[in-house]
């Protein structure tokens, strides 16, 4: 059995590392440790959780300190391959090279284009010249790791220069047979919008609000977790009056007390440097959850987006920072219950056979193979 570490800076319960990617690993036969910062030690579902203290809280010792921890701990158990994920931890992925380990680098982020168009003046400034140096800095140590998995389209582009083993692995949503549910045709003219997870002025809910506003007969099941000054700002709104608020929710909770009772998922992610703009990304997986739940979807009209929503006939794209066409689709939907009943179908049954975690873990779990032939 091949000895597999994953050493992260993330939670023990990350989604991506702990629930999709470990748990896939353990079920297809490899011994799995995660090192992480303050868990724990324990076994949960096959995959052995190892905790180091990491007391520091400053910038400096999260890219400093904590990669060197990680690091020293990893190395103790003499894995067979070493699977990281944090750009710091980039100069201790090649020095397990160095001592003859498969190495693999999992990038979640386009950093570059996080830090280039990070910050306006001369603090946007320094920013740009640390992305372009990382830039140059990631493709020289890029080619050195046995396998590179990416999170868009553009960054494998940019990494397959250098490595010819660079896959990418999205953040579809793990199918839960329990949790998917056969909808009717809605009978009441009222619909429910639901968004859960991070309220950011990113996700564009307080135009959501605005929208809900000018439709009669629409509530809004919006849970999660926020700023207490964003919190403040959509109090003050005049549709906050038609927003049910939940806070934040258990995974359960989310799908019994939002999805369960909600007839449309919003997913207006704003035009973005790590969206190229128009073009969109396909590892939030925001939108491939409400596709699951059977609703039709009001979503940004990225062009990957809409590829997968017009193909599928599953929703409606817009500008997600234009109120009126938010509250023409929202409209459109409510009065269209067979037609939203099809879309709710049509979402459903492209995420259980297409968008979903399960062709993302046959992609996994070929890399891993290809490397140790």
């Amino acid at each position: 059995m091949k000895k597999v570490c994953y050493f992260t800076s993330k939670n023990e319960n990350d989604i991506r590392v702990f629930h999709k990617e470990c748990i896939s690993l353990v079920n297809n036969g490899y011994d799995v440790t995660i090192v992480c910062p303050n868990a724990t030690d324990k076994s949960v579902q096959g995959v052995k959780i190892i905790g180091v203290d990491y007391p520091y809280i400053s910038d400096f010792d999260r890219f400093i300190k904590m990669p060197k921890i990680l690091y020293e701990k990893a190395l103790s158990f003499d894995a067979d391959i070493y699977h990281f994920n944090d750009p710091a931890s980039i100069p201790y992925g090649v020095k397990l090279k160095e001592m003859g380990k498969k190495v693999i680098f999992d990038v979640f982020e386009d950093h570059p284009s996080m830090w280039m168009n990070r910050g306006t003046g001369i603090k946007g400034l320094v920013y740009k010249l640390i992305g372009l140096f990382y830039k140059r800095y990631e493709l020289k140590q890029c080619k050195k790791f046995d396998a590179v998995l990416v999170c868009y389209h553009w960054t494998k582009d940019r990494i397959s220069k250098v490595n010819k083993n660079v896959e990418l692995v999205l953040n579809f949503p793990i199918i839960d047979r329990n949790a998917v549910r056969e909808r009717l045709v809605r009978k009441s003219n009222h619909v429910n919008l639901c968004y859960a997870g991070t309220i950011a002025d990113a996700w564009n809910i307080p135009t959501v609000i605005d929208a809900i506003n000018m439709v009669d007969g629409v509530s809004f099941n919006l849970a999660g977790w926020s700023s207490t000054d964003l919190i403040n700002r959509m109090k003050c709104q005049k549709g906050w009056n038609k927003v049910q608020f939940l806070g934040k929710l258990s995974k359960d909770e989310v799908i019994r007390k939002v999805y369960d009772r909600s007839d449309i998922g919003v997913a207006l992610y704003h035009y973005s440097p790590l969206c190229k703009g128009k073009v969109g990304n396909m590892s939030n997986n925001k939108l491939f959850e409400y596709l699951l739940m059977g609703m039709p979807v009001i979503c940004t009209d990225f062009d990957l987006w809409k590829e997968v929503v017009e193909k599928n006939k599953c929703g409606i794209c817009v500008n997600p920072s234009d109120v009126n066409a938010i509250a023409e689709a929202i409209t459109y939907i409510q009065e269209h219950p067979e037609e939203a009943y099809q879309m709710g179908l049509n979402g459903q049954k492209a995420a259980l056979t297409k968008y979903n975690w399960d062709s993302q873990e046959r992609i996994l779990l070929s890399v891993y193979e290809n490397i140790l032939k």
